[in-house]
């Protein structure tokens, strides 16, 4: 396919469906949902204030991670809850805010519905796995507490239709800037290499690590990509699949090893002080102790593709 037809047909598709994701997600549609909230307030033995701030965390997670902070310094809530909390909030965080909003629709465009759903699966899985394990823990180590349902809705306000859509457009726009010039800078980038030669050399150095993974050492150019931006790295290993240097497995496997080098530039630049700035010293406790499980469960859905795929 010409290059320049593809990133027409990436950009256009990119740019509705990362506007439609934003006005679903700012839409009411997402609070109907609220109800099946009220079982896990009795059921995870946190505080209501924790169920409070998770609650939170699928509309907004930086707003969540605040509302927990608050809590916390009134006393409200005890560290160890503090940090599993945290611990928790990672799958409502990545289904409310940066998986659905930004990732979903720009994976299924670039990789395809296959790859793409099967990436955004086992990102769900793995955030899932990190918030069930903390729950798991919580529910075994707390007694049960009394938790006020009412609080819970307390918390959260009914934004007028036109404010939704007007502030669906507005992030919208920030994602589309952030992402579309990265995209087609890698898409541009990886065809020129391609064209020179250029990989052919790239793929000597890198080989002897990748082959462990049964990996081709073309894959290292998105891996450095996902540094820069995710859409990057989406959008080199959508050319790699396309020209036949990789199969859908090794897709897979650089696309999961690609997110956890995301996670740790994130922890690195933004992580790491954001939780410092909210909770203190044990900011840094809770840093280490989130990042560690994701970690993980990154290994553990690298595993999965590894033995079923």
């Amino acid at each position: 396919m010409n290059i320049a037809i593809y990133l027409i047909r990436a950009v256009t598709l990119i740019t509705v469906g990362v506007i439609i994701a934003n006005v679903v997600l700012e839409s009411d549609a997402i609070r109907k949902l609220s109800p099946f909230i009220r079982p896990f307030c009795r059921a995870s033995n946190l505080p209501k204030e924790g169920a409070v701030s998770l609650f939170a965390a699928f509309f907004n997670p930086t707003a969540g991670k605040a509302t927990l902070a608050g809590f916390y310094h009134e006393g409200k809530i005890g560290d160890e809850e503090t940090i599993l909390t945290v611990v928790m909030s990672t799958f409502p965080s990545v289904v409310g805010e940066s998986l659905f909003r930004v990732h979903v629709p720009i994976a299924l465009v670039l990789l395809g519905p296959f790859i793409g759903g099967i990436h955004i699966a086992l990102n769900l899985l793995a955030a899932f796995i990190q918030s069930f394990g903390a729950f798991v823990y919580a529910k075994f180590r707390f007694p049960q507490p009394a938790c006020v349902e009412g609080e819970i809705y307390e918390n959260t306000t009914i934004t007028p239709k036109n404010q939704q859509l007007k502030t669906a457009l507005k992030k919208s726009v920030t994602t589309l800037k952030r992402v579309l010039p990265i995209m087609v800078t890698a898409f541009l980038v990886i065809d020129f290499l391609f064209t020179f030669g250029v990989m052919d050399n790239i793929c000597v150095v890198f080989d002897p690590v990748l082959r462990v993974l049964d990996l081709p050492g073309e894959v290292i150019t998105a891996l450095v990509a996902d540094l820069a931006h995710f859409s990057a790295g989406y959008a080199i290993v959508a050319a790699l699949l396309a020209k036949g240097v990789i199969t859908a497995k090794q897709a897979i496997i650089t696309l999961l090893i690609g997110s956890m080098l995301i996670i740790t530039l994130a922890y690195l630049k933004y992580s790491l002080s954001m939780y410092i700035s909210l909770f203190g010293k044990l900011g840094v406790k809770i840093t280490v102790i989130n990042y560690l499980s994701s970690m993980i469960a990154k290994v553990i859905m690298i595993l999965l593709v590894v033995v079923v795929m």
